[in-house]
């Protein structure tokens, strides 16, 4: 069974889905139905991310964890050249990039970078219009995300282990 031969890795609200959108039109591209299966970055494990949305917390209900229901993702490849998926976390979580190694090591990736402060902002605004930030000054939901983040929140806002310090 096919698997990817690129992965599109690019941090969230950058872009991801419009690239992923484009190249899913093209007829010698085959992409995953599912944008952002996040298999390498959670293969073994179930995410069980709390904050607002808790139980309901989209991550926690669609992410592939075993490399059949993964692989499935993929069946349908007939004669496409490029076969790809898009998962924005493969950027962020440390144990992607070992499991991208094992399993297809050959693979290409592409990332999309947004400047960080315009992307934070961007997923903030995300947050607030689907009722998932309680704080509507992104100053402190900033000064909040290292606290959410201890409390097993999905870390939307800056989604990384960078130490951040917010000037007023």
């Amino acid at each position: 069974m096919a698997m990817p031969n690129f992965l599109i890795i690019g941090a969230a609200k950058a872009g991801t889905t419009a690239l992923y959108s484009y190249l899913k039109q093209h007829p010698q591209i085959y992409m995953s139905p599912e944008k952002e299966p996040h298999f390498f970055a959670f293969e073994g494990e179930q995410p069980n991310f709390g904050g607002t949305a808790g139980k309901q917390e989209w991550l926690n209900r669609t992410v592939i964890t075993d490399i059949e229901t993964y692989r499935k993702q993929f069946q349908k490849v007939s004669r496409e050249i490029a076969i790809g998926e898009a998962s924005a976390l493969y950027l962020y979580i440390p144990k992607a990039v070992e499991r991208i190694n094992h399993y297809i090591p050959d693979v290409k990736l592409i990332t999309i970078l947004r400047n960080p402060i315009e992307r934070a902002y961007s997923a903030f605004l995300f947050q607030i219009r689907d009722e998932l930030e309680p704080i509507t000054d992104f100053a402190q939901a900033l000064e909040e995300e290292k606290i959410r983040i201890n409390k097993n929140w999905y870390p939307f806002i800056i989604i990384s282990t960078w130490d951040f310090t917010i000037v007023r």
